[in-house]
């Protein structure tokens, strides 16, 4: 059970490590990978509320330290110590109209969610707004920025894991990284999400049940569903941002 204070929000803390994404970027690839990097502990999707706090939600009382705090915001000041995971947009957005399938009840044809999407009617907004905020001012991060590119992670997990756990200053083994890597691959969370689909699905009456929450998580499959003209659209609007990140 997981157990929060009396307070409403959460105050970020000096040491706090926070791992900051456009959401479907990847996220729980990265929590899982980092979590077993840094508390040497499998973090599950039963434990994954009572070892990581959102920056959204009511603080959680007895976090391992120091705590991971994960988020979906732009830029904030305040927040010490970032790992910023980015992921092609064409993938992105692939990936939130199935969740909002799941979740949601989604409604809409993709090519009309696709539409609101790149209206930045979708939360958090416009993902070029959200991720040029990070990169614009990644000098400005007290603890230090990482960023880190999902198809980088997924390519060569291992090497990434490095990049990490010197980013954090760990001490870890080969056999450590090679067991985390392991623990984070979409096999292993697709097995968990199996045995711990209530703690996935949760109790919300519009949740597809039928639906998988760890989908592929392979790159390029935009190639396969976005149209030519969606393609080009994507290129056009956030041209500097896929520019700045190596993506064209």
């Amino acid at each position: 059970m997981i157990i929060v204070s009396k307070d409403k929000t959460y105050t970020l803390q000096e040491d706090d490590i926070c791992l900051v994404a456009y959401p479907k970027s990847g996220n729980n690839f990265l929590l899982f990978l980092v979590a077993m990097l840094l508390y040497r502990k499998k973090m599950d999707w039963a434990t994954k509320g009572e070892m990581i706090q959102n920056v959204s939600s009511e603080p959680i009382k007895n976090l391992p330290t120091p705590h991971l705090v994960w988020s979906h915001k732009r830029y904030d000041p305040s927040y010490p110590k970032v790992i910023y995971l980015v992921r092609d947009p064409r993938d992105v957005v692939v990936s939130y109209y199935h969740h909002f399938q799941k979740y949601y009840g989604e409604s809409r044809d993709f090519d009309k969610f696709f539409e609101a999407f790149m209206d930045g009617k979708i939360g958090p907004g416009l993902w070029d707004t959200n991720i040029e905020s990070w990169l614009d001012n990644q000098k400005k991060v007290k603890n230090g920025f990482l960023l880190v590119k999902y198809e980088n992670l997924l390519q060569d997990t291992a090497k990434e894991a490095h990049r990490i756990i010197n980013f954090l200053n760990l001490d870890r083994t080969e056999k450590e990284i090679n067991e985390a890597v392991n623990w984070a691959s979409f096999d292993n969370m697709k097995a968990l999400e199996k045995k711990q689909q209530s703690h996935i699905n949760g109790s919300s009456s519009f949740v597809n049940k039928t639906m998988p929450f760890v989908r592929e998580g392979k790159a390029n499959k935009w190639k396969s569903v976005l149209s030519n003209a969606q393609q080009q659209q994507i290129i056009q609007t956030f041209n500097k941002t896929l520019t700045r990140l190596g993506y064209k």
